[in-house]
């Protein structure tokens, strides 16, 4: 199992960097971008860098941009720490013109309106309205818009390709319990919230609603209200539903840890124990002196 980490410099030449110690690449369902965390052991550790690229065992998890690198310098040697997310964070950054737009799709919006680095995505042209309200980035109006064509929110495949449709190219892996480092089970429930109303046009709060069963069932009662959402106008109700979905996102999910990594990606399928053929919703890859550890997620509707 290796790991290869390639750095970019400001002058825009790419060179590889050396003395990994320890790392983290995390990716999630409903997360926009991953993430990867490393520190580095090397007394050729460079002065500066803006980006990195990631490959383990082969397959490339990780390309972005570097928020903190940090450099320490030690009994004669270089400690470096760099956290890095993935160039779709830009998306949560950059923020479209409030106001309505038609014939929307996913081609226009990642085609016509910025130019964002080392970003891709589905290609998609069928279209429909999303409005954009003042401050609202350009990833909401991508989960609006995938939400009204396919009812999912969109997710990140690859390194930085934004798709709203599960995968042609979805593979299966099995995992046996001997395989298995440690496995579990984990409820979240601190964003879960159990009512949401919506205002019409007159202001009735009354007009619009949606609860969540398993939130009620749980005593969790939180009540949320909110004026009416113009990205819902064909289909108010919605707006409800679409909050009520995100509020339980990833509540209750399963787990297992192996040792490697066998190259699979966010929607692929995977098996283990009572976990049969389950699309993947959160990968976790260490890597320290002990070796290179993957934790696979699946999450409970």
């Amino acid at each position: 199992m290796t790991i290869s980490i390639y750095y970019k410099s400001i002058d825009g030449a790419e060179k590889f960097l050396s003395g990994c110690t320890a790392f983290t690449f995390v990716k999630e369902a409903f997360t926009p971008y991953t993430r990867f965390y490393v520190v580095i052991y090397s007394n050729t550790v460079p002065d500066d860098m803006t980006e990195i690229r990631v490959r383990i065992n082969g397959k490339y998890v990780h390309h972005g941009i570097v928020d903190n690198f940090k450099v320490i310098n030690a009994n004669g040697v270089k400690k470096c720490v760099i956290s890095s997310r993935g160039f779709t964070s830009l998306l949560t950054e950059n923020q479209l013109p409030p106001g309505m737009y038609t014939d929307m799709s996913f081609n226009r919006l990642f085609d016509e309106y910025f130019t964002l680095p080392n970003i891709t995505h589905e290609d998609n042209a069928v279209s429909s309205y999303i409005y954009v309200n003042k401050g609202t980035p350009m990833w909401d109006g991508a989960a609006n818009l995938a939400y009204k064509l396919t009812g999912m929110y969109p997710y990140i495949r690859d390194t930085n390709k934004v798709m709203m449709s599960m995968p042609s190219n979805a593979v299966y892996s099995r995992y046996t319990a001997e395989k298995a480092l440690n496995y579990g089970s984990q409820i979240v429930t601190n964003k879960m919230v159990s009512h949401y109303n919506m205002a019409d046009i007159n202001g009735d709060y009354e007009a619009f609603s949606s609860v969540s069963d398993e939130a009620i069932a749980r005593n969790l009662i939180r009540h949320r209200k909110f004026e009416l959402d113009r990205r819902f106008l064909n289909n108010p109700e919605s707006a409800c539903d679409f909050r009520i979905m995100m509020s339980s996102r990833g509540y209750k999910r399963r787990f297992f840890t192996i040792e490697g990594y066998g190259g699979e990606d966010i929607n692929d399928f995977i098996s283990f124990e009572d976990i049969e053929n389950q699309r993947i919703k959160a990968i976790k890859i260490t890597g320290n002196k002990k070796g290179v550890f993957t934790e696979f997620s699946v999450y409970d509707e």
